[in-house]
Formats: C-alpha cells, structure tokens, sequence
C-alpha cells in the first residue's frame, strides 16, 4: 500500500492590528494525505526575512530570538520529517490510513518526550539530531549530489530500525558486529553492500569524534574480515553497440528511441548518467566537450567523435529544459528502459555473477541485458577504448580517474580479452 503524502514547512502568516507580523513567526507543518490535511506546531519560530520558502528552511547564519542557530533548527524539522516519513511507512506495511487524531497523537508522541530525561538519555536520543546536522552542515560545503544525500538517508533509516535509542558512544566492536549482522539477516545484504553501509556510518562517526562529541574510539580500528569477489566488468563489445545501432525498434516502443541514443553516446564519450543529464548546448564546442563531473567536479575536455557528433546532431534543432544538448530520462527510468532494449536486441549471453552473503558464497547466472545499467556505457567505452590500444593515462583524462587502481578492473578484462582473441589462431 502507499499512501500519498506531502509534507510542507512554512511560516503562519499572521496579522495584528491588519498589520502582518514579521518577526517571532511560528514554523507549521503541513500534511497533505489521502484528501485529508493535517497542521502541527514544529516548536520553532523565526523572523520571516530569515525564512526561505522554496528550500522550506531558515536561511543559513541567521538565529531567531532565543538565539537557535539555523542549523539547529533546520537539524529539528528534518528529524520531524523523518519521524512523520516513518510514521507513514508503519501505516503503508500494515495497510491502513491513520486518521488525523491518530497521526497527530503518534507524531507528538515521538517528538515530545513526555518526562524530563537525564543528561545520559538525552545524549542517547541526540544521536539523530547529530546525523541530521551531519548531513546539514557537510551538504552545501562538499556539494553532495542527491544520489549521496539518498544513500545517507538509507543508512539513517537502517540505523534507526536497527536500534532506535543508540547512543553517539554505542559504537563499539560488539555493537558494530550486531549492527552488519542485522543488515545481513534482516536485510539480506550482499558483502558489498554492507562495507558501503560501514563506510557511511564510520564517515560520520568520524565527523563526530572531530566534533569532540564521539569519544569511544573502538570504530576507527574496527575492520572486519568480510569476504568479496571482485566484481566483474560487464561492457557492451563493438559489435554488440554495433548491433544495437542497427536493431530495428519496434513502433509502439518509440520511447526506446531516444534511451538507445544517450546509451551510444555514452558508449563513446566515457560520460556517467548524471554528466550526460546535465550537459547542456554551452558544453558542446566544435570538437569536443567540456564538462565538470558531478560526482567529482573534475573539469574534462572530451574529444567528439563520428559517433557522438552524430547523436549530437540528431538534436541540435530540437529545445530541451535548461539548454540541455540531449534529451536524457531519469536514471531509475532509463535503467528500467536499457534493459527492455537489452532484452529486445537480443543480448542474452549467460553470466555468471558470485557474490557473498556472510560466508555464503552465492553464484547466479543471468542473462546479459539484466545486467545492464547507465554505468555500461561508461564501461564499455574504457574496456573497448584500451582494446583498441589507446594509452591508459589518455583514457583517464578523458574519464577523470585519478590514479591506475580505480583502472586495473578494465586493464585487466581487457588482458583477459586479449588472450581469448590469441586463442582464435589456435582454431586455425
């Protein structure tokens, strides 16, 4: 069940004398579902000039009256966000729609505590806010993209299911084992997955003990002997690009079109999703393009090509939002459509995948075009760029990897390539 919803955080207007009132202004949350709306009193106030409407937050480095900073109060209403966002969650996995009553008594429950709490337990339920200021404070000043920001929310929701009262100091080696084990049990976790999970959560415990608010250590030396396969490079070779290119699009898929486009692009400029969304006709010059990556904010210079000229051609007449130069979907969406046309053009070649779950070795076999993801077109154009023989430091400029580890998984495929290729003359 989902349960439609928007929470909205905004300023009661009100008035004195027909006068508005301007300063000392109460922060409301709104809450739109189901056709019902529900109003709350976040316990904040602020002066409007020192309210932003569309972010729905206190300008940064302003205090209201009582001296809360904005930080402190911004931390407040993304805690209030979450509890209402969990609240919700509960509802849609027991396949109900709290009344108004309901859900009033239940947030208020979980916001306001109802006994005054010791200096301990309030530095146990503090951990959260500290969380929430962690992803305030470094947000803006390491210009985190919306995929980091999502990543770190899931972290938060796992953490909180996993123990909803931890304290900033829990963390030590027995509490870290429980807390990869539940992810593992309760999730169903691959290896891989929960060292990303551990990296989060040391990256802000970090921040925390630099903060002078973490004193238990014991997370810094903690590594645990959690077995991976290194995973393997799935690419799309030159005659399977070719073979996409050629494949005939069914006319009621003419969506695919256009995913089939930005998927050669890729294939031939090295570019990610999220670079290749936001490339604009500005970037594009004569004979190359000219980016600053996303993910990186390494400013590249990448060469055009016979290939994506001629994608680049395609829409030089038609307009896209923002002085886009291509029309790219969503990355969610074009994942779902790359394997639909993977599917379609026939790229159904066994592979086999292996992975661990704890010490479970699990080996699937899937048929190619499952596999296939925005990142392909980033991957194939390394594996078939070193194949050709191109320089690996030339390659790197033109992808913006940093140093030959992050390059070795490529090198070696593509080793690997050349090999089978050398095995031919022995069928000769």
């Amino acid at each position: 069940m989902n349960i439609k919803r928007n929470i909205i955080f905004s300023l009661e207007r009100r008035k004195k004398d027909s006068i508005e009132i301007i300063e000392n202004v109460p922060i409301r949350v709104r809450i739109n579902y189901d056709g019902d709306r529900l109003d709350l009193s976040s316990g904040f106030r602020v002066d409007i000039s020192k309210w932003d409407d569309k972010k729905q937050r206190v300008k940064n480095g302003t205090t209201n009256k009582i001296k809360q900073s904005a930080s402190e109060i911004n931390a407040s209403l993304l805690k209030i966000e979450s509890i209402i966002q969990d609240i919700f969650k509960s509802y849609e996995i027991e396949g109900t729609v709290p009344s108004k009553t309901t859900l009033r008594n239940e947030i208020n429950d979980r916001i306001k505590p109802k006994n005054e709490t010791s200096p301990e337990e309030q530095t146990q339920s503090k951990f959260f806010d500290y969380y929430d200021q962690f992803i305030i404070e470094n947000r803006k000043l390491n210009n985190w993209t919306e995929g980091t920001l999502k990543k770190l929310q899931t972290v938060r929701n796992h953490l909180q299911e996993f123990k909803p009262k931890i304290g900033i100091n829990d963390f030590d080696n027995s509490t870290l084992d429980k807390y990869l084990d539940f992810l593992l049990k309760n999730r169903g976790f691959k290896n891989s997955t929960l060292e990303k999970h551990l990296k989060f959560l040391k990256w802000f415990l970090r921040w925390c003990h630099r903060k002078g608010t973490v004193t238990n250590t014991a997370f810094l030396s903690y590594r645990p002997k959690i077995k991976k396969i290194e995973k393997k490079v799935v690419f799309l070779t030159g005659h399977e690009i070719d073979h996409i290119k050629a494949f005939s699009i069914p006319k009621e898929k003419p969506y695919l079109h256009r995913v089939r486009d930005i998927l050669i692009f890729t294939c031939y400029s090295g570019l990610r999703h999220s670079d290749v969304y936001a490339l604009t006709r500005d970037a594009v010059k004569e004979k190359y393009i000219e980016v600053v990556t996303i993910k990186t904010d390494d400013k590249l210079i990448i060469d055009l090509n016979n290939h994506t000229k001629e994608v680049l051609n395609k829409y030089k007449d038609e307009r896209f939002p923002n002085n886009k130069a291509l029309p790219v979907i969503s990355n969610q969406k074009f994942n779902e459509y790359l394997k639909e046309l993977g599917e379609l053009v026939g790229l159904n070649e066994s592979i086999m995948t292996t992975y661990y779950k704890g010490n479970k070795r699990i080996e699937e076999v899937v048929p190619k075009y499952a596999l296939l993801t925005s990142h392909i077109g980033r991957r194939s154009f390394i594996c078939n760029g070193l194949f050709l023989g191109i320089p690996v430091h030339i390659m790197m400029k033109w992808t913006g990897h940093s140093d030959y580890k992050s390059m070795q998984p490529y090198i070696d495929t593509v080793d690997e390539m050349r090999s089978e290729a050398m095995e031919m003359f022995n069928k000769m």
